[in-house]
């Protein structure tokens, strides 16, 4: 797709309508049932614009109100669920109108270029609430349980923010303490992202997120996670140095296979060839090595010297700092 002024793309036959980088603003469907049955799903749920083409066929435009997809990094979460809502939704209104699954809701037929006669709708538009709580009234439950939302374009958004933020998670405190630390975090993240992006969605009916999509998904994962996450949720095991799978949920679990076979045994005998007391030795002298660094950053900056900045900056437990900290204010 190839991305024009606002002036030349309202010339082209096709212009795009959904999966803005900046806000999600509408579901389009492609319906391809015969008229009179469609006639009848349209009474029931009405669209904002339907556009019909030479065979008979067509789109059906949901105007939402609009769904910013640039937030803030304590917006996130809130982010996530919304849009699993917006993916459920879309599933939905697949089911409803058996459209076809392999359209992916980004192009559409240029209103402004077709003959009126082809061009209907009421104007409505939708809040994500309203639209979902009647779709669940209208579509029955056997093809509500059926549907799919992993599948329908917004579901990719889903599945790559949770793969994403889990392997983000499992990744951040080896950058933390480092000089230019956020940037190579946030560099990481952008390049997992699209590796992801292929990876997950290759064999997908829709295709690949479009690269704009992931950047943004990938700019919300590092902002959250370098501000807030301080490792409470997925925590390395002594004997693998890999994420605590007991301490994930059922869908942060699913994306970090077990290790099994020979791969874990390697990973056991190379973990505990320290011992354990050698080991706890070694992490108390690597925290004690970015704790320093970072006492040496924060009083170079300017900045008030306590326990909870010491923890944020050298990306340890706040009560790993507390008590080095009153250790170091004991000594003098």
């Amino acid at each position: 797709m190839r991305i024009h002024k606002r002036e030349n793309a309202l010339k082209r036959v096709h212009i795009q309508v959904g999966h803005y980088p900046h806000a999600v603003l509408r579901l389009v469907v492609d319906v391809d049932l015969p008229w009179p049955l469609a006639e009848e799903r349209f009474r029931a749920l009405p669209p904002t614009l339907m556009l019909i083409n030479q065979t008979g066929h067509f789109h059906a435009w949901y105007e939402i109100d609009p769904i910013p997809l640039r937030v803030p990094p304590e917006r996130q979460e809130a982010l996530r669920r919304t849009l699993a809502l917006l993916a459920r939704a879309e599933a939905l209104l697949e089911a409803f109108y058996g459209a076809d699954p392999g359209y992916n809701g980004l192009l559409s037929r240029n209103p402004f270029l077709q003959p009126p006669e082809w061009t209907w709708g009421g104007g409505k538009r939708w809040t994500l609430e309203d639209l979902l709580r009647e779709l669940q009234a209208l579509v029955p439950w056997r093809a509500r349980r059926a549907a799919r939302w992993e599948l329908s374009s917004y579901g990719r958004n889903c599945a790559l923010f949770d793969r994403l933020r889990v392997e983000a998670y499992g990744q951040v405190n080896a950058f933390r303490g480092l000089t230019g630390g956020w940037e190579a975090f946030r560099n990481w993240v952008y390049q997992r992202a699209h590796a992801l992006n292929h990876g997950l969605f290759r064999d997908h009916p829709k295709g690949p997120l479009d690269p704009r999509e992931v950047g943004h998904t990938a700019k919300s994962v590092s902002g959250w996670t370098w501000k807030n996450y301080r490792g409470t949720r997925v925590w390395p095991t002594s004997s693998t140095g890999r994420p605590d799978r007991s301490r994930l949920s059922p869908e942060a679990r699913a994306h970090i296979p077990p290790l099994q076979g020979q791969e874990l045994q390697e990973a056991v005998k190379a973990g505990a060839s320290l011992g354990g007391k050698r080991r706890g030795a070694q992490r108390r002298q690597e925290a004690e090595e970015r704790l320093v660094e970072a006492l040496k950053r924060l009083q170079a900056r300017g900045e008030k010297v306590t326990a909870r900045a010491l923890a944020r900056e050298a990306g340890v437990k706040p009560h790993t700092a507390s008590r080095w900290l009153a250790k170091m204010r004991g000594q003098k």
